[in-house]
């Protein structure tokens, strides 16, 4: 009876193989207990976890909210479902080729919403803008511009709708040189970062996981946390989900960075070494790129003493001097001149050249 007795307790313990269908397969007393020394797991939990299992209970696997991030849904992006989904996707279907180019930069760019929504949108908004268009142009030539021909008015209702498609086409494209950009400006600071945690003996993973936590690189943290959508909700490994990311990252750096994380890693090399050998050449350039900045600032600087300020200096004088001799320049005064350079031509030059140089510096 004894006997009978410590056969059926080890019985409770069977585990059920996949591989042999509804078979089971005893534990020995001895691997029970090496089982349960090395889990840390006490005899009473594990008999309730399998009477639960047994009744079949489900089993609650909580998941921390930071390991992964959801887009939520666009009031908008709904509404144009709602609407224009099937029109959208028949669309897209006939014309494959035109919407690869677009669909590839909408990968890089991050934005919020899925492709087919975004599709459906400019659908809509496609649409809306034709009546709008039309009573924008009738306002224009009735109230403010009657001199306007009748022909931009007729032809509105097609111009604006196809440039606002077009503009919704090109929009994902233009945000790629942006956020390759801010990845740039990250980078360097945010490879010391990396380096430092690989160096503490951390798991590559927890890389990742830390510099998701952290707001200091905002661009950077995107890439990182898609990384772990992959990981985490996907079920990918590391290696894989790096691979991925490191195809649709709109930043070159950044995807030699992955490609070299994912080789040391594959090929059993030192990630820590790695990564300071990459922190130390990016900072290097950092350092580059600033000099060569405030090189061109300086020379900058000079254009604009020269253009903005001495030369107006010198107009003005020199008007001073025709207004004594002539009065004027034909059948405009001296005063009417300097009015329209003062108030018109000079605030106009310092916006263009504010704009060329913020132009500049952003490439830095």
């Amino acid at each position: 009876m004894a006997e009978d007795a410590k056969a059926k307790k080890e019985d409770k313990f069977a585990i059920k193989q996949k591989s042999t269908g509804n078979t089971f397969v005893p534990l020995s007393k001895e691997e029970i207990a090496q089982l349960i020394k090395n889990f840390e797991i006490r005899e009473d939990d594990l008999e309730r976890f399998l009477k639960k299992n047994k009744e079949g209970e489900k089993l609650k696997i909580k998941v921390k909210k930071e390991e992964y991030t959801i887009y939520k849904p666009n009031e908008y992006g709904k509404i144009a479902n709602q609407y224009f989904k099937d029109t959208a996707d028949k669309f897209v279907k006939s014309n494959e080729k035109m919407f690869k180019p677009m669909f590839d930069a909408f990968s890089k760019v991050d934005m919020p919403m899925l492709s087919s929504s975004y599709i459906s949108l400019a659908i809509l908004f496609t649409i809306l803008s034709c009546p709008l268009g039309l009573l924008f142009a009738l306002f224009f030539k009735l109230v403010m511009v009657p001199a306007v021909p009748w022909i931009i008015v007729i032809l509105s209702p097609i111009v604006i709708p196809l440039l606002t498609f077009i503009a919704f086409y090109s929009y994902p494209s233009s945000l790629i040189g942006e956020r390759d950009q801010k990845i740039h400006q990250d980078l360097p600071f945010a490879l010391v970062h990396m380096s430092a945690i690989a160096g503490s003996g951390a798991h590559p993973m927890s890389i990742f996981e830390l510099l998701a936590k952290s707001n200091e690189y905002p661009e950077l943290k995107k890439e990182v946390k898609k990384v772990l959508n992959y990981v985490n909700l996907f079920g990918f490994n590391l290696s894989g989900s790096v691979k991925l990311v490191a195809r649709t990252t709109p930043s070159p750096e950044l995807r030699d960075l992955f490609d070299g994380m994912v080789t040391t890693i594959e090929t059993g090399g030192d990630l820590n070494d790695y990564l300071k050998q990459k922190a130390s050449s990016a900072l290097d350039k950092y350092r580059l790129d600033k000099r060569k900045e405030v090189e061109t600032m300086s020379t900058y600087s000079e254009v604009y003493t020269a253009i903005l300020i001495a030369a107006p200096l010198l107009m003005v004088v020199s008007l001073a001097i025709i207004n004594s001799i002539s009065g004027g320049f034909g059948s405009l005064c001296i005063p009417i001149i300097a009015s329209i350079a003062v108030y018109g031509v000079l605030p106009l030059l310092n916006i263009l050249f504010m704009g060329f140089l913020h132009m500049q510096t952003s490439k830095f």
